[in-house]
């Protein structure tokens, strides 16, 4: 398949598809609606994809595409693609593929992930003043303002991922950094591409997340790679959506000891992101 594939858990994954067994279904069910002429008898998912393909051959090239025929997108809900595949592309990456990520593309990603690894969610991308109150006295980010390691136990998650950017919430956005928690291997780790020190903001929420894990009779690790990845100026977005991705696939923190390039991350962009 050249189109990529939203993360999915085990279950859902089939070898020869994006779309999961629950949406072949649903979009048996939807065509069948609509072509009762030429209905889809069988209810195994390959036939299903099949038939679908065959039928769609004519004005589709990618599976992608059947969710754009008339007589599908209309019934379908508006996160059906990003069910099934991996976000696309920013229309400017085409004339600009080395884009600095957006805070849409980071959320549209880690969401995705939050669904395969029903264990993991994600927080963010959050101003690197989070704790900031504004308006009615709202944090600028209230879920990591007000972070309970407690909550987050009693619900099954053993894993936090968190991305910040540099600059505050009233500036543009300067540089992308990735913080992740994980609660059974009881450490909090903190990574920037440039391989900077963790500034005292965010140090602020490490010793949080410490600290509560010492109440309830933890004690957690705070661990940092010092190493320098990235050097050109458009792939901290890239290094820390890699960053939590690879901790999530269990891969140790020292895995970021060796450098990672920037020319992989720009590979990556057509891994984690699918073009227009």
């Amino acid at each position: 398949m050249s189109e990529k594939c939203s993360p999915k858990t085990n279950g859902d994954n089939l070898d020869f598809t994006c779309y999961s067994t629950e949406a072949l279904h649903n979009l048996k069910n939807i065509w069948n609606a609509r072509h009762p002429d030429v209905k889809i008898y069988s209810n195994d998912v390959k036939e299903i994809w099949q038939d679908l393909k065959k039928y769609m051959q004519k004005t589709c090239h990618k599976e992608s595409c059947w969710l754009r025929h008339m007589c599908i997108k209309n019934d379908l809900p508006s996160d059906f693609f990003l069910q099934n595949f991996s976000p696309k592309q920013p229309k400017e990456w085409t004339k600009k593929p080395h884009t600095w990520l957006s805070s849409i593309e980071i959320e549209e990603l880690m969401k995705q992930y939050e669904k395969k690894y029903t264990n993991f969610v994600f927080l963010g991308p959050s101003p690197i003043d989070y704790d900031s109150r504004k308006l009615h006295n709202e944090c600028v980010w209230d879920e990591i303002c007000n972070f309970s390691l407690m909550d987050y136990k009693a619900k099954g998650i053993t894993k936090i991922g968190l991305i910040f950017n540099l600059d505050p919430h009233y500036k543009e956005g300067s540089h992308w950094v990735a913080m992740f928690v994980d609660i059974k291997k009881k450490g909090v780790y903190y990574f920037d591409s440039y391989g900077d020190k963790i500034p005292s903001l965010l140090m602020k929420f490490a010793r949080t997340v410490r600290n509560q894990a010492r109440n309830l009779g933890e004690k957690f690790k705070f661990q940092q790679p010092t190493r320098r990845h990235q050097y050109l100026s458009t792939e901290c977005g890239m290094y820390s959506l890699h960053f939590i991705i690879k901790l999530l696939e269990d891969k140790p923190i020292n895995f970021f000891d060796k450098r990672i390039t920037d020319k992989h991350m720009r590979k990556l962009r057509s891994i984690y992101f699918n073009k227009r």
